[in-house]
């Protein structure tokens, strides 16, 4: 190991190395270098020329946008979005022509734009519009004629981005006349700027939205400091400059005491009106992830302090492929680029910038490219094209490819030079399983890494020399052997299952059986590691004790293969696989409803994620679907399904509306001459539209963990511009905006998906403050359904209440009307155990007695059933529950049904299969452990209440000796002969009662072990 090969490797190497994890490899030990020396001179020319590049034709392009009159517009062409005309956003352009400044033979365009903001400020001021404000502008396609659309995006951040804009400007043309003879305008600017700051220091967004952003203030911190600059070098006002940075050091304290959190490390992105905080969820890209870098890119933080480096850091480790426009944004995010500039990461820099070159400025800046972006990747590239290159150096001394170690631990050294840490990866051959040791080198530029605790085996080794922001500088990949000596060796190993079948829910118990070279010789594997693997992890779950339990069923997966990777000592061997069979089985008259009515809503599941609402599959009713997807989290197999659906759902959502609505979403048909899905353009009711979602984004959360939406969308989803909206003074909710009826079903979902609002924030988001604030709305809605819909007198809720007070009545003879009585109950709006529900479910049964025998399933009834299992009628709940059954084997499913339907036959079947039985099961002979003799013998118990018991004994790690079903005598018990049993054998019998449909009772289920002398 002592020659020595050496690469070298100009910038544009190192970024591909780090960013595609290349691997450099040759014989003896290894060294990778990169120098600013003559050898690398031609690749920082190459990357200058990428600098010069992107400089020269993004500031033509952005000087290309401008009108005749300096307005500079967002986006190159009109679009869509602003009524197929142009939109000025001067925020978006300040930042823009930050970057434009980068090349100084543009000012004039600068210049020009300026002339067109001071022109057009509001003098004035107003409750909701400050004076020095400004509003954005639509243009028509003539380019030329202008109307505000008397609103902005904030006051805060465009006047502070202005002040930059003028900063730079000055500083780099040296025209300070300019400022000058707009002294009065940028004082204006700047008090706009401050016109919402509060006590604690922090501005709101604008007077008519009362929110303190992170993103916001830190750029009203930067506005402040370069105001500061202004009056201090421009005007020569000291006092004027001694107040901006008074005005700065308010900003950054009340940054500092009111939106970081020392717990969390991490800053909340705003603190809203009632004073809670939203902290950010990591993996929420915006605003939680990238609310966090604004400290660093306004100067608010050093970039070499701790805090910036940890942020800086955990943003990439959240979101890796931002460089590469890998990440759930369509935009680009220059403004990552140009934080990360900042903070000296070139590498990252470097690759941003060729993806946005290649993606957007060699391709005629292309949508969703625009003017901010430009301008800002222009920062980003000026800065790199500024900051010197590093040094790097790294060497591997004593691990080369084909190496065979024969001891451990063994040490493995190196040098190194800009370069913050080294991790070796092993990767076992055989068991696939790895390993990563760390190590960073010591002051003197050597790194060692101890390298203990593998068992024998092929390894391939990934060597890995990281910089401080964790990009790759080098990767090596080589094969080595590890053979040390010692330690019993295993021939042969075969796991072994206590059960050859499984139905859904069922667990077996593994082990592993181990001889020795023989074949013969047993083998103690006491001390033995053993990692045991089945072959759809998808299907069934493993522990650390070797308990494999089915959790779902799978088109075509009739059995289950399981084996195990056995370490004892030094030596690892892979042990033969266990064959466990897979029954279709239904556990009970529930689980085969919930088989069946998963796989029917599954059915209707597009490519896209959609899930149809209708049996045809023409129709997108998103209220409708929201409860079939509910339904797919019941069975393990259909919870990817719903997590899609969620996906489509907030891939496609309105945000707003048509009635400024944020999170809804509207109704679509299938064109049948197309083959297109059509949007309506609307919804039956925009509460309903928005809880159910909520509600369906609850159960997820409950069932898997996952909640993928900021906090900032649940709030604007519930608030005024969701839920909300369409609640009035009565704490009743409208059906629409424009549609003056409250409904009782309507307000029934509503409550539901409120109080499951208030949860999430609670217990998804820890966020007791807007939890709080929701609540009291909550409650309004559900007093408002008390005081305004319910008739104490009659015992039932009217149906509708009109904006003349007008009522409308239920009818009960009519079985949907009715239905819609239950509603309250099935959402959660009156507890099932309270006079209320006992009242309503209680009419209902007197106007449709049978419902639940009835030989024809109707659409509705579902619900119906619903409602019956959550107020413990497990009788007719079950009884309805077999007619859909028999409705679903004959074909005979209206046609009206739907993924509602389905959904809320579900929610009733998974009740019934938790309920308690009436039905006690026992096992009095033989007694668990008994050690009884004979091939045969009497196995006996009671089961009051059930007509048969299903008896299965089989032996333990062995196969099933019997399955019969008994009969239970007048007097409650039950007996059956055991047959086939073997002398020195274990074997465990179950017993479970039978219901009338021939499906076993779950909760009657009890087992004994015994074992026969």
């Amino acid at each position: 190991m002592n020659a020595k090969a050496k690469w070298k490797k100009g910038l544009i190497g190192v970024a591909a190395a780090a960013l595609l994890g290349s691997s450099l490899a040759g014989g003896g030990s290894y060294a990778y270098a990169d120098t600013a020396s003559a050898a690398t001179t031609s690749a920082v020319a190459v990357q200058s020329e990428l600098y010069d590049d992107i400089l020269q034709q993004e500031a033509e392009w952005i000087s290309g946008l401008a009108f005749e009159s300096g307005a500079i517009p967002t986006y190159e062409a009109p679009i869509s979005n602003y009524d197929g005309k142009y939109k000025v956003v001067p925020y978006f352009t300040n930042m823009a022509l930050l970057g434009l400044l980068e090349r100084p033979e543009h000012a004039a365009t600068v210049r020009r734009y300026a002339d067109w903001y001071f022109s057009r400020l509001n003098r004035n001021a107003s409750a909701d519009v400050p004076a020095g404000s400004i509003f954005d502008y639509i243009v028509e396609t003539d380019r030329a004629m202008e109307t505000a659309t008397g609103d902005f995006d904030s006051t805060d951040s465009y006047a502070s981005t202005f002040l930059n804009v003028l900063r730079k400007y000055a500083a780099v043309t040296g025209d300070t006349a300019y400022l000058r003879s707009h002294e009065a305008d940028i004082r204006l600017i700047g008090q706009a700027m401050l016109s919402t700051q509060q006590a604690d220091g922090l501005t709101w967004a604008k007077p008519a939205y009362r929110v303190k952003y992170l993103m916001d203030n830190a750029e009203v911190y930067k506005g402040l400091v370069d105001a500061q600059w202004i009056a201090l070098s421009v005007f020569g006002d000291e006092a004027a400059a001694a107040e901006y940075g008074r005005k700065a050091d308010e900003v950054k304290a009340g940054i500092e005491n009111e939106l970081w959190s020392v717990d969390r490390q991490a800053y909340a992105y705003a603190k809203m009106e009632d004073g809670s905080l939203l902290f950010p969820d990591w993996n929420s890209f915006y605003a939680d992830a990238t609310a966090q870098l604004f400290p660093i890119w306004t100067g608010l933080i050093a970039p070499d302090s701790e805090r910036a480096m940890r942020l800086y850091q955990t943003f990439n480790e959240h979101h890796p492929g931002w460089p590469q426009l890998d990440k759930a944004d369509a935009f680009p995010w220059a403004l990552l680029a140009y934080t990360a500039a900042i903070m000296g990461d070139r590498t990252r820099v470097d690759a941003f910038l060729q993806s946005v070159k290649t993606t957007y400025v060699d391709r005629d800046h292309p949508w969703p490219w625009y003017v901010m972006e430009s301008g800002v990747t222009m920062l980003a590239a000026a800065k790199m094209k500024a900051a010197p290159p590093e040094e790097r150096m790294w060497t591997v001394s004593n691990l080369q490819n084909g190496d065979v170690l024969a001891s451990m631990p063994y040490t493995v050294e190196g040098t190194a030079q800009g370069v913050e840490q080294v991790e070796l990866k092993w990767t076992n051959g055989l068991t696939g399983q790895s390993r990563t040791f760390i190590g960073q080198p010591d002051g003197g530029g050597t790194w060692r890494i101890s390298i203990e605790g593998l068992p024998n085996g092929g390894y391939t080794v990934e060597m890995t020399a990281k910089d401080r922001f964790a990009n790759v500088v080098a990767s090596i990949n080589v094969s080595v052997d590890i053979r040390v000596g010692g330690g019993p060796v295993i021939g042969k190993a075969v796991v072994e299952s206590d059960r050859a079948m499984l139905r859904r829910g069922e667990t077996t118990t593994l082990r592993v059986t181990a001889y020795g070279t023989d074949g013969k010789t047993p083998v103690d594997l006491t001390g033995a590691e053993i990692v045991y693997r089945v072959d759809r992890p998808d299907l069934a779950s493993l522990d650390a004790e070797g308990n494999l339990t089915l959790l779902g069923l799978a088109d075509g997966v009739d059995r289950l293969s399981v084996d195990a990777f056995v370490t004892l000592g030094p030596n690892v061997m892979l042990a033969q696989p266990a064959i466990v069979n897979v029954s279709r089985e239904p556990g009970s008259l529930a689980d085969d409803v919930l088989d069946r009515m998963a796989a029917w809503i599954a059915g209707r599941q597009l490519e896209s994620g959609a899930i149809a609402s209708d049996a045809g599959g023409a129709a997108i009713v998103p209220s409708v679907s929201n409860v079939g997807a509910r339904g797919l989290l019941l069975r393990h197999e259909t919870v990817p399904n719903a997590a899609r659906y969620i996906d489509w759902y907030t891939s496609h959502w309105n945000w707003g509306d048509r009635y400024g609505l944020y999170g809804t979403m509207y109704e679509s048909r299938l064109d049948p001459a197309s083959g297109q899905w059509i949007s309506t353009g609307g919804y039956d009711s925009a509460s309903v539209n928005l809880a159910s979602f909520i509600t369906l984004l609850r159960a997820n959360f409950e069932k898997t963990g996952q909640f993928k939406l900021p906090q900032s969308n649940l709030d604007l989803m519930t608030g005024g511009v969701g839920i909300m909206r369409s609640q009035d003074t009565d704490g009743l909710m409208w059906k629409l905006p424009d549609e003056k009826t409250k409904r009782l079903r309507d307000n029934a979902l509503t409550l539901q998906g409120m109080t499951d609002s208030v949860w999430l924030f609670r217990n998804r988001f820890e966020a007791e403050g807007p939890a709080g604030y929701f609540d009291s709305f909550k409650e309004a809605l559900r007093a408002g359904m008390q005081s305004k819909l319910w008739n104490e007198e009659a015992g039932w809720y009217y149906a509708a209440l009109n904006d003349r007070q007008e009522t409308t009545a239920p009818d009960w003879t009519d079985k949907r009307s009715a239905a819609e009585q239950l509603a309250p109950i099935y959402t959660g709006a009156v507890p099932a155990s309270g006079d209320i529900a006992a009242r309503l479910y209680a009419a209902f049964n007197r106007s449709f007695p049978n419902w639940a025998s009835a030989s024809a399933v109707e659409s509705g009834d579902a619900a119906v059933a619903y409602t019956a299992a959550l107020m413990g009628d497990m009788d007719r709940a079950s009884a309805w529950l077999s007619q859909l059954l028999n409705a679903v084997k004959g074909g005979t499913l209206p046609g009206s049904w739907t993924v509602e339907d389905a959904g809320y036959a579900m929610l009733a079947a998974e009740v019934v299969r938790q309920a308690p039985s009436r039905v006690a099961v026992t096992i009095d002979s033989p007694k668990d452990g008994a050690k009884p003799a004979g091939r045969s013998l009497p196995a006996k118990g009671t089961a009051a209440g059930a007509e048969h018991v299903r008896v299965e004994w089989r032996e333990r790690f062995g196969p099933t000796m019997g399955d019969v079903t008994a009969k239970v005598g007048p007097n409650g018990k039950w007996h059956v002969q055991l047959h086939g049993l073997k002398r020195g054998s274990s074997y465990e019998l179950t017993v479970a009662a039978v219901d009338q449909w021939g499906y076993v009772i779950p909760s009657t289920r009890n087992s004994v072990s015994f074992s026969v002398r």
